[in-house]
């Protein structure tokens, strides 16, 4: 197993809604940003987009797909002159799935959605990856990745029975697809474990590690793996990565703690023997150093603001 599908194997995606927009220029609107992942596929059209991150502005054409991870404030426009409305203003404009909103001059329509997630389920995405993902139509894509997103604009388009649990599982196969195009494009990643996936040699190690996170794991046995000597993977890995082999192992197996804690049929000497400590106390001691709480007050915390 790969670390993109350990982290989305882990990921519960709760309260995904979507919405169709036929945009009519001149037309404009600002959001002041949600604690939500955001998508947005441009069906047809154009667009600009600025985030109080990334000013500069974003031209978005047919085809193009967005994703923010964060609660970054952004706006949408066709036009720089053109006045742009809070997001609620817009939202008033709903009926069922669809807005049109605008002056009535040439047509852009968006397929957008949001969908919200357990931040500890992804903190390891969060942090490889930038807030604003922008995907352009001329770069490569799947045919995979291609299908999902015309089936997405036809099923917003004509909707049928069941269309809203049909678009919350594209919206799914769109982000990890999407997270796919982001991960093949080594250009574009300097660093962390997604880069190191592109390395055909340290994806081996990787591979190895997460489908066995209890394993007894050495720099000497990873490196073999990777077909490679000890001093060289050792080098190549923290150069690519940012942390060193067992460091890495170390963050992982604290990740896959929280959400072992987080689950009530599980004892924390079950949760140490399952990431890979012998005892509880050498683990309570590398979950406490990562992590500020002892496994024991984590799990209490949890559950507290859980209830």
């Amino acid at each position: 197993m790969d670390p993109l599908s350990d982290v989305i194997a882990g990921m519960n995606i709760r309260g995904a809604q979507f919405t169709r927009l036929d945009a009519t220029a001149p037309w404009g609107w600002a959001s002041r940003g949600d604690p939500v992942v955001k998508f947005v596929l441009v069906v047809r059209g154009s667009a600009v987009l600025t985030t109080s991150s990334h000013p500069e502005p974003i031209r978005l054409c047919g085809g193009d797909v967005f994703i923010m991870f964060d609660a970054d404030p952004y706006r949408m426009f066709d036009d720089e002159a053109s006045q742009t409305i809070d997001c609620v203003e817009v939202e008033k404009l709903r009926v069922g799935n669809r807005i049109e909103v605008g002056g009535g001059g040439p047509l852009t329509t968006f397929v957008s959605g949001f969908f919200d997630v357990d931040t500890d389920e992804v903190r390891p995405l969060l942090s490889v990856l930038p807030k604003l993902l922008h995907l352009k139509l001329d770069q490569s894509r799947s045919l995979a990745f291609q299908s999902v997103l015309e089936l997405l604009a036809l099923e917003t388009e004509r909707p049928g029975l069941g269309s809203e649990a049909v678009v919350s599982r594209l919206f799914e196969l769109l982000f990890v697809h999407a997270l796919r195009a982001y991960s093949a494009q080594p250009h574009e990643l300097a660093r962390g474990w997604l880069a190191a996936l592109s390395d055909r040699q340290l994806a081996l190690s990787l591979e190895a590690m997460h489908a066995n996170f209890a394993g007894d794991w050495t720099v000497e046995s990873l490196a073999r793996i990777a077909g490679m000597s000890r001093s060289a993977f050792a080098s190549r890995f923290k150069s690519v990565v940012g942390q060193a082999p067992l460091e890495y192992l170390t963050a992982w197996r604290v990740h896959r703690a929280v959400r072992l804690l987080q689950q009530r049929n599980f004892s924390i000497s079950e949760v140490a023997e399952r990431v890979g400590y012998e005892s509880v106390a050498a683990f309570s001691r590398v979950f406490k150093r990562e992590t500020g709480l002892a496994p024991g007050a984590f799990r209490r915390t949890h559950h507290e603001e859980a209830a």
